[in-house]
């Protein structure tokens, strides 16, 4: 099991003083906040992967940063009107091949797209635009984007207003996050925090120079989906995907540091921990015998998510020397 070591407990008092309560916090709240606000409130059991936390005002804009870390569904984000965001970061592979199985979370998008054809046309034509553009610069990696490094931004349409019944935002910036037949889960080296990070401040900045107020993304680059067959170290599965996990959060928050003191437009982020990855790695019946010891790893995993966001935002990678465990196949890269 994971345990938060004493640094990681001592840096987390330092931080706090940027991490706001929501009832003194000054931003408005937007989609973003009542999603966070309405996950929160259906399931009190998964409170521990719950933060916000407000990055302050900067001299281009007077308004704080509201930065939500949540357990829900980004189904949810882009099926209820009330929750929908400006624009969505997304996963892709390296050949921008949206209707490809793989990364699974970027179908979430696609699917609804797809019901509206002529803007999946635009969006395919857009595409297709890019990948006549000159492929990954770097020769070791084959396909039109590097892996968490380039990124592909579309509008949803570009010509026209987005339909009114259409359940997707109006934006979208897509990261490659797994080769084009797949197979990235055994080569942690491509998700170093620092390629993460550039991919997703990247995103940010394309999407606040959009306009974009608000923004959501999942909890990607972890390759959470796939097992893992190049288990060198013995660590078993579950550690793999808490260590895959905790190291994806860790970049995701890098970047939002990079972007934020630039920003213009955006009010509020929202990433998002698949509700049902939680239940896989943690859940048990109630009335089993490991219910105890599942809530307390469950706790102690979401101690360190949340100690990796908030060490992210203020700019500090999250390596081997901040989490006690079994996560050197994944942290020593860094």
């Amino acid at each position: 099991m994971l345990q938060v070591t004493g640094r990681a407990r001592a840096f987390a008092l330092v931080f706090a003083i940027v991490a706001v309560p929501a009832a003194v916090a000054i931003a408005q709240q937007g989609p973003v906040g009542a999603m966070f606000d309405s996950d929160k409130a259906r399931d009190a059991s998964r409170a521990p992967s719950f933060q916000l936390v407000d990055l302050p005002a900067t001299k281009a804009d007077q308004s704080s940063l509201r930065i939500y870390l949540s357990a829900g569904d980004l189904e949810r984000a882009f099926d209820r009107p009330e929750f929908r965001p400006a624009a969505a970061i997304v996963p892709t592979n390296t050949d921008l091949g949206v209707t490809a199985v793989q990364p699974a979370t970027q179908g979430v998008l696609i699917s609804r797209v797809q019901k509206q054809p002529d803007v999946m046309r635009d969006l395919e034509d857009q595409i297709v635009a890019r990948q006549k553009q000159s492929p990954a610069k770097a020769g070791a990696e084959p396909g039109v984007l590097r892996i968490g490094v380039d990124t592909f931004v579309a509008q949803l349409p570009r010509s026209t207003a987005t339909p009114a019944n259409a359940n997707f935002p109006k934006a979208a910036c897509l990261i490659a996050t797994e080769f084009a037949k797949g197979g990235a889960v055994d080569r942690r080296e491509l998700y170093a925090q620092d390629r993460l990070r550039r991919g997703v401040a990247g995103c940010l900045t394309a999407l606040d120079a959009l306009g974009a107020q608000s923004i959501v993304l999942p909890q990607m680059g972890a390759a959470s989906s796939e097992a893992q067959t190049n288990d060198a170290l013995f660590e078993g599965q579950r550690t793999l995907m808490e260590c895959r996990l905790i190291n994806s959060t860790a970049g995701i928050a890098l970047g939002i540091h990079d972007f934020a003191a630039s920003r213009r437009h955006l009010r509020e982020i929202g990433v998002v921990q698949w509700e049902r990855e939680l239940d896989l790695m943690f859940k048990v019946p109630p009335d089993s015998r490991a219910a105890a010891s599942a809530q307390a790893a469950y706790r102690a995993y979401s101690a360190q998510i949340r100690e990796a966001f908030r060490r992210g935002l203020a700019g500090e990678k999250t390596t081997i020397g901040h989490v006690k465990g079994s996560c050197n196949t994944i942290l020593d890269m860094q």
